[in-house]
């Protein structure tokens, strides 16, 4: 499990859909972009066990809706080529490209994941929305030749309760030139939408990626992993 909090993209035909104003509250109702101008900071602090290994960390985010279809973020960019008509039900999609990853290792140098991805978000009704993603990632690596992944995700988000919402997803990664032909993971996360403009959340996960097995040092990579996360919106 690498160190950013989660990741999703897919593709498909342009939207014509006209342009939100607002930031729904409800989280399962949410796009996947931000809306136009609006701003997102968060911060998450973690802490995680990978081997005998334990540590915490802190983890910043920034985002910026530049339109309501074309999010720009520390991570990479997102871009909306199906919307759901005035944030409702039905599909949405988008495409991302950007940083995927980070691995270090003493003897081989650094790894760094690049990668794209299709995002998607099938919402049923203002309770409950299924989560899919599908992704390729290059781990361009200092010494060792160049390897790559391909990243398959679904998941499945509800409201349990009033503003309260509880994520949970799974996803298999079909490593290339690894020493592990296969990763899965699983995260699980519960959020409080406290107002408008405010998040605040629990999460944990689980990951079968063996950073010293593919050669790596354990400092980028968690087995297991438990947090806290908030996240502002303007």
């Amino acid at each position: 499990m690498n160190k950013s909090l989660i990741s999703i993209a897919l593709l498909f035909a342009s939207s014509t859909v006209v342009a939100e104003t607002e930031y729904p509250q409800n989280p399962v109702l949410r796009p996947l972009t931000l809306t136009d101008g609006t701003v997102s900071l968060s911060g998450a602090l973690a802490w995680g066990e990978e081997n005998d290994d334990n540590r915490g960390e802190l983890n910043l985010n920034a985002a910026y809706g530049l339109t309501d279809n074309l999010m720009l973020g520390l991570g990479g960019i997102n871009y909306r080529v199906l919307a759901r008509p005035d944030n409702k039900t039905g599909l949405e999609l988008t495409v991302g490209l950007g940083l995927r990853g980070y691995q270090d290792s003493k003897l081989n140098g650094h790894s760094v994941g690049y990668g794209t991805d299709l995002n998607g978000k099938y919402v049923f009704n203002e309770n409950i929305a299924m989560i899919f993603s599908l992704g390729y990632v290059k781990w361009d690596e200092k010494k060792l030749k160049n390897k790559g992944e391909y990243r398959y995700s679904v998941g499945v988000q509800g409201n349990i309760a009033k503003d309260l919402t509880a994520t949970a997803s799974y996803t298999y990664r079909d490593l290339k030139d690894f020493s592990q032909n296969d990763a899965h993971e699983v995260n699980v996360g519960l959020n409080y939408a406290y107002s408008k403009n405010t998040d605040i959340g629990v999460f944990t996960g689980y990951s079968s990626f063996d950073a010293q097995e593919n050669g790596y040092k354990l400092d980028n990579s968690f087995d297991r992993v438990a947090g806290i996360y908030a996240a502002y919106r303007f």
